[in-house]
């Protein structure tokens, strides 16, 4: 802006020698035409920068950090001492019952689940498993998956035990939004999906 400026005291130094100055008019003309040419220049260049920067400030810079999951880091190292840890029970030998929602604090929500949790195995004592969580708005007699949640779980279930556990209903996009309502009855559907025996709780 300061050059602008500084052309347009030139432009009109110019013309007023060219107005006071009959004898040196034709000089003083060329020095205006090109005062004039230069100040336009200048502020097309000026203009199309003053575009472009907040266009290029307005993307936003990738995101480079990436949550780590320490659970699953815990596991995997845990995996790499004891390999034959996840063959050691079939997803067959365990299983859910009494399966039971707890209500949260606004009508139609969930805070958590509770359920026991039962270890068939003659050996092995369970110490982490995997699960699938379903939960069905029945109307009418017709029931609607309205929330699915995935997760990991770290317990001790002896050998032909059981243990009951509680599964935390996940928050939704922010805390104060549950992450759904029922307009009806719920129904549970609770399926394990791997299971972790650690040689460290085996059975002799």
């Amino acid at each position: 802006m300061k050059v602008e400026a500084i052309l347009w005291v030139l432009v009109l130094v110019s013309l007023a020698l060219v107005v006071v100055s009959p004898k040196y008019r034709k000089h003083f003309l060329v020095v205006f035409a090109v005062a004039v040419v230069t100040v336009v220049a200048v502020i097309i260049v000026v203009r199309k920068n003053e575009k472009l920067i907040p266009a290029a400030s307005s993307v936003p810079a990738p995101q480079r950090s990436k949550r780590v999951d320490f659970e699953q880091l815990h596991i995997e190292k845990l995996d790499k001492d004891d390999p034959e840890a996840r063959h050691r029970i079939e997803v067959s030998e365990i299983r859910f019952d009494q399966i039971r929602p707890s209500a949260g604090s606004e009508p139609g929500t969930i805070e958590s689940i509770r359920a026991r949790l039962y270890n068939d195995s003659a050996r092995f004592a369970l110490t982490d498993y995997s699960y699938d969580l379903v939960v069905q708005d029945c109307v009418a007699e017709v029931c609607t998956t309205v929330y699915e949640q995935r997760g990991r779980a770290s317990t001790t279930v002896p050998a032909n035990q059981a243990r009951d556990v509680t599964i935390e209903i996940r928050a939704g996009e922010s805390r104060a939004s549950p992450s759904f309502k029922l307009l009806g009855r719920p129904k549970i559907i609770l399926s394990p999906l791997d299971t972790r025996a650690y040689k460290a709780t085996s059975t002799p």
